[in-house]
């Protein structure tokens, strides 16, 4: 799969609809976790899944850190040449590989985002239970992806979303449509997700 994203790394960030999705999760974000307040700036963010970085760039001004991991060496090397200084930005297959999930890096983060990466998972429910251990107490997960349709296999439900936190023991906050994008006059709905650590 990542060999795919490799090859539209380079434009990926020229691409309208994919700012946008950017600019609404920001936006969504900050609804339900305010990461604009000033007790941010000593917390840590994952990036998980995170492209080119686009919503890392909106977020690494608000925090001490922000880890970004995503699978496409070629999008991790387009954000590594933004050079934000509080961002680190790593290519690595963490889920399915324990020593990444067992670094000391992997740990203590007060929130994580995955902005329309959970649809491409080969296991989202186990991959739930493993991002909810790096999370310190009251952490926050939150996620964007599309909501289905109910006619295919594409997307998320409410329930699968809810579900998939109460399994890694996640208290859901909410799930919800929070935005729409439009492909070729097609609109498209995407689901957010907010749960918090106990």
């Amino acid at each position: 799969m990542s060999e795919n994203w490799d090859e539209i790394a380079k434009n990926w960030d020229r691409e309208e609809q994919v700012r946008f999705y950017a600019d609404q999760a920001f936006v969504s974000l900050i609804k339900h976790v305010n990461v604009c307040d000033k007790k941010w700036k000593s917390r840590r963010i994952l990036d998980f899944g995170c492209g080119t970085g686009l919503l890392t760039e909106k977020l690494a001004p608000l925090v001490r850190e922000v880890v970004a991991v995503d699978t496409s060496k070629n999008m991790i090397d387009v954000l590594r040449r933004k050079e934000i200084g509080n961002v680190t930005a790593i290519c690595v297959e963490m889920i399915d590989n324990a020593t990444h999930t067992s670094s000391p890096w992997f740990s203590d983060f007060d929130l994580i985002v995955a902005s329309s990466v959970c649809g491409f998972l080969p296991d989202y429910e186990r991959t739930i239970v493993v991002l909810s251990r790096a999370l310190r107490a009251n952490g926050y997960f939150v996620q964007w992806d599309w909501l289905s349709s109910g006619n295919d296999e594409f997307g998320f439900t409410t329930d699968r979303i809810s579900n998939a936190f109460s399994r890694a023991d996640l208290e859901c906050i909410h799930v919800a449509p929070a935005f729409v994008v439009t492909f070729d006059d097609e609109e498209m709905r995407v689901l957010m997700g907010v749960a918090s650590s106990a």
